[in-house]
């Protein structure tokens, strides 16, 4: 069932005109993304969801190291992608992939006049067959996957930090690998996805493995 869906989500996707538009690899830091591809591997995973998928680094990772799996991402892709991008000019903790600040000024730049949209796919174009890109907010488009019948082996979740994605996620694809990014953000506030993932596996049984800023979910 799966495929099918995906091959109707990926029909349905929007595709801009990406000639010119310059691809930015660009990623937070992350770390410890290594977890999540022995997950892929071990279960033989073909079809992921991410939730947040930001500039699709990571979903290019996922891709680049799986040329058997197949991938739904989910992100609004809006103008406020360039605000985001604009507060990470000058911070070194988190350009580290683009140090320069000349670098920095031009990713900027590019996706200013580009579009975060047009961007982000830019990312991932040479993987338009096994990406299906939906435009939008969860957990509202993650009712609208199942509905199409879509079932993600994988779930993985980059966005707000609060319990939505994880309790819907949950529900609606109970066999599916919950995983995600953002274990160590935000010192200062006690590490809010740290409480959110560890308390979403003591209600449901589950046991949390992290490493860096990812964290799987285990049975």
């Amino acid at each position: 069932m799966s495929s099918v869906s995906f091959n109707d989500l990926h029909h349905s996707s929007h595709w801009p005109d990406l000639a010119g538009v310059p691809p930015w690899d660009y990623t937070l830091g992350g770390g410890g993304r290594d977890l999540i591809d022995r997950v892929i591997t071990e279960s033989g995973a073909t079809h992921m969801l991410e939730i947040g998928c930001f500039l699709c680094a990571s979903a290019r990772r996922w891709l680049s190291n799986h040329p058997n799996l197949k991938l739904v991402g989910i992100d609004p892709w809006d103008d406020g992608l360039i605000d985001q991008v604009a507060r990470y000019i000058g911070r070194p903790n988190l350009t580290r992939k683009y140090p320069a600040p000349a670098t920095q000024q031009q990713m900027l730049a590019d996706i200013t006049k580009n579009g975060p949209y047009a961007t982000a796919l830019a990312n991932v174009v040479e993987f338009k067959d096994r990406f299906a890109p939906v435009r939008g907010l969860s957990p509202d488009k993650l009712y609208e996957l199942k509905d199409k019948g879509f079932e993600p082996d994988i779930v993985y979740i980059d966005c707000d930090k609060k319990p939505d994605e994880l309790e819907v996620s949950h529900k609606l694809w109970p066999n599916a690998h919950i995983t995600g990014d953002d274990w160590h953000w935000n010192r200062a506030h006690g590490y809010p996805m740290r409480t959110v993932v560890n308390e979403f596996a003591k209600k449901h049984g589950f046991t949390v493995e992290a490493d860096w800023a990812t964290w799987i979910l285990k049975r």
